[in-house]
Formats: structure tokens, C-alpha cells, sequence
């Protein structure tokens, strides 16, 4: 795998993560309005942008595991910590929204 390859794998990381982010946000915002329907979507459409960024990552593990070579990219130590922090609103809209984790 080249190092381009790597960082366009950051970037579709970067993207779903941020995503994911957004509707975890929004979901909560939807629901403190009373929408639970559209919260509910919205946690859904977050949960669906997550895995498959939590796919990407699990691909790559897997690819280095296999002996692969992955090059050292800045770009995917980024997309690493917006999975992370995508990982950390999840959890964290879940609470606020009073449901179990």
C-alpha cells in the first residue's frame, strides 16, 4: 500500500467521522426539541458513518497484521483521532440523552 493510498483512507476516515459527529450532535439537539423520531435517524445515520469508519480501520489493521506495509502518514494519525473523538460523542450524546450506553 502507498502512501497516498494511506492518506485517502485518512481522508474517507476524516469524512465519515466528522459526519458521524455532526448527527450525534444534531441528534441531541433533536431531541432536547422533543423530535425523538428525528433524533433516533439522526443517532442512526451517526452510528452507520462510524462503522464504516471503524471498517477502514479495521481493514488497515488487518492489511498490517497480514505483513502489509502501511507508510507512515500524519494525515491518518488525524483521521485516528476524529474516529476517537467521533467514538467520545457517541458515548457521551447517549448519556446526556438519558439512554443506556
Amino acid at each position: 500500500m502507498t502512501k497516498e493510498d494511506v492518506q485517502m483512507l485518512a481522508f474517507q476516515m476524516i469524512s465519515l467521522a466528522g459526519n458521524a459527529m455532526d448527527c450525534f450532535y444534531n441528534s441531541l439537539l433533536e431531541k432536547q426539541q422533543g423530535n425523538q423520531q428525528q433524533s433516533d435517524e439522526l443517532f442512526e445515520e451517526g452510528e452507520k458513518n462510524l462503522n464504516e469508519c471503524h471498517q477502514i480501520q479495521t481493514n488497515l489493521i488487518q492489511e498490517e497484521t497480514r505483513g502489509g506495509e502501511l507508510p507512515y502518514s500524519l494525515i491518518m494519525t488525524h483521521a485516528q483521532d476524529h474516529f476517537t473523538n467521533a467514538l467520545n460523542w457517541k458515548m457521551m450524546v447517549k448519556l446526556l440523552m438519558n439512554d443506556k450506553t
